[in-house]
């Protein structure tokens, strides 16, 4: 009986040990819970595809209509809020709208066709007029000159100048509703992605045509030209701006501005499409920067000033009897406008010598006071200006 029960007791431990070794006990640690995260990568960069340089060929219709496809964006900054949205589709079916950029409100749309013209060029030319005929009045047709005008900042840049005698649909950038004031010319710009090849200009002087600024308004984009002024009554068959100067590769660069005279270069507004002076220093680092129009007024206003001024010089040395005398024995008078400071006081440099045509000897030193009209001569020995 007393085996049978040990019998019993051992049956029961085994069963009991097996089911410990089947379980285990679910552990609870609240303070080590953990919430796996997915790893963030840095941002990487947005890779834009460049397109070509160039254009399509634009001395073909199929050039241009291939270059005109696309959404392009006028705004007229400095003059309008208005901004000018057009869509034109491959088969120059055109959308037009006006949005003012203060409110956001729509102010006029329109759709039409393209037509392309051709006023001074052959039929099998690509064409120079491109005509808008739009479907509200009064722009049943609008003509306008096409001039693509340089690539920037991955934007394509081209001009549409007024050649018709109907309004103009970009007249609304005027408010003007009538014939008084017409717009002559709008830009209208394209994203791109097209990237310049052209390289910095550096330790040079040049002209170049204005078409934006870059980040914080401390560099500026220009696209170098050939400038030559125009005469005042000059009357040319297409608009003076697309002919006034030459560039054979229609590409801007992005220059820095000298941050020392940052406000004195960039302290005036700055118009798309204009052309300006422009001096670097060995970097390509713009140090001098002048609208081309004020730099020619002044460089004539100074030519018309030193004009008056050697009139007046040779007025008054008609009394000094000595230079009258080294006149009248054959030396030549060289006046070139440059001054020295006599007493004080601000005098003008007049040379007596003989003229070679390619150089001109001086031989005797004058400067003259055109306040007083007193009349110096330069003492070479004792490097002094007496009076005569």
């Amino acid at each position: 009986m007393k085996k049978s029960m040990k019998l019993l007791l051992v049956l029961i431990a085994i069963v009991l040990l097996a089911g410990c070794n089947n379980s285990k006990p679910e552990v609870k640690d609240n303070n080590t819970a953990t919430t796996v995260l997915p790893v963030v990568k840095d941002s990487e960069p947005i890779i834009v595809e460049e397109r070509s340089i160039s254009p399509p060929n634009l001395e073909t219709e199929q050039g241009v209509r291939e270059y005109l496809v696309g959404e392009w964006v006028c705004e007229m900054e400095y003059m309008s809020n208005i901004v000018a949205n057009m869509t034109i589709h491959e088969n120059l079916d055109v959308e037009l709208s006006f949005y003012d950029s203060f409110t956001n409100k729509l102010v006029a749309d329109y759709e039409g066709d393209i037509v392309f013209r051709r006023m001074y060029r052959d039929e099998e030319d690509a064409p120079d007029i491109i005509s808008l005929e739009l479907n509200k009045e009064p722009y049943i047709e609008c003509d306008y000159y096409f001039f693509h005008r340089t690539i920037y900042d991955g934007k394509r840049a081209m001009s549409l100048f007024f050649a018709g005698l109907e309004n103009s649909a970009f007249d609304i950038f005027t408010g003007d509703n009538g014939l008084e004031y017409t717009m002559g010319e709008v830009v209208f710009e394209q994203v791109t992605g097209e990237v310049t090849k052209a390289k910095l200009r550096k330790n040079d002087k040049f002209y170049a045509v204005f078409w934006g600024h870059g980040v914080h308004y401390e560099s500026i984009w220009m696209d170098d030209v050939e400038w030559t002024p125009r005469e005042e009554h000059y009357n040319p068959n297409y608009p003076v701006p697309m002919i006034v100067h030459e560039n054979e590769e229609k590409e801007s660069v992005l220059y820095n501005v000298d941050q020392d005279n940052k406000f004195d270069i960039l302290g005036d507004d700055m118009f798309k499409g204009e052309i300006y002076y422009v001096e670097t220093d060995e970097k390509g680092i713009i140090v001098e920067l002048i609208s081309a129009s004020r730099k020619m007024f002044l460089e004539e206003s100074s030519e018309e000033y030193l004009s008056e001024i050697e009139e007046m010089i040779y007025f008054i040395i008609e009394d000094i009897d000595e230079i009258q005398e080294n006149l009248a024995d054959g030396m030549s008078i060289l006046f070139t406008g440059e001054t020295t400071t006599i007493d004080g006081e601000e005098c003008f440099e007049v040379a007596l010598g003989t003229d070679h045509d390619e150089v001109f000897v001086r031989e005797i030193h004058y400067a003259v006071n055109i306040s007083t009209e007193q009349v110096y001569e330069y003492n070479v020995l004792n490097d002094v200006w007496e009076e005569k």
